[in-house]
């Protein structure tokens, strides 16, 4: 395990390897979280779950189109589900989407929301999950979106070394989201979005 950056009360962020990547997005998202999985390869290591803000139904029609355009499998989150490589499994909305560890694997879990969030998946909910499961071995992206939604999770991520990702100004339609991450000490490193799969790939290839 190699650690480079520090921040978040000093701690260093882990460059790989890693066990999971998590990813999350409100407003502007869908093009956005498309433009970073249709450029993973077919074999990328790492399971993936992404939290998108979306209207009520559309979770499973998104993610079709998404897994007719990937070389990656995308499926709308099913619980208990095994969480392993080559599978991107999107939360849906009314349900908050997390990742845990039962007997030595790796799942998704799916919960009714009974805090009354706002937000139904919450980003904050499925970051939080990641740090509690695989601490120093996330990796975390947050890109465009209204709000700050992901940036307590993502804090959490960081202090456990985990390594994250914001989306810039330049290229999110709503820099409200990565840009209260990055104001809290959570992000180490932000790139616009036509960078980040690549640096995702490079960072999820180290073993």
């Amino acid at each position: 395990m190699a650690f480079g950056v520090v921040s978040a009360g000093g701690v260093p962020a882990n460059t790989g390897p890693f066990d999971a990547l998590v990813i999350g997005a409100s407003f502007g998202g869908p093009r956005a979280v498309e433009s970073i999985l249709v450029a993973l390869p077919r074999r990328f290591r790492l399971p993936v779950a992404v939290c998108q803000h979306i209207t009520p139904g559309m979770t499973s029609l998104w993610a079709d189109a998404l897994c007719g355009k990937c070389r990656v499998k995308v499926v709308e989150a099913v619980s208990h589900a095994a969480f392993e490589p080559g599978t991107v499994h999107i939360a849906p909305a009314g349900k908050q989407m997390r990742v845990f560890k039962a007997g030595g694997r790796s799942m998704v879990r799916l919960d009714p929301d009974f805090a009354d969030s706002l937000h139904v998946p919450s980003i904050d909910v499925l970051f939080s999950s990641a740090a509690q499961t695989f601490g120093s071995r996330t990796l975390a992206v947050v890109l465009t979106g209204l709000g700050n939604d992901g940036t307590i999770g993502m804090l959490q991520i960081r202090q456990a070394g985990g390594y994250t990702i914001g989306e810039s100004a330049e290229t999110a339609v709503s820099y409200s989201m990565p840009g209260s991450a990055h104001e809290a000490g959570a992000v180490v490193e932000q790139l616009p979005l036509d960078r980040i799969a690549d640096r995702i790939i490079e960072l999820g290839s180290v073993q």
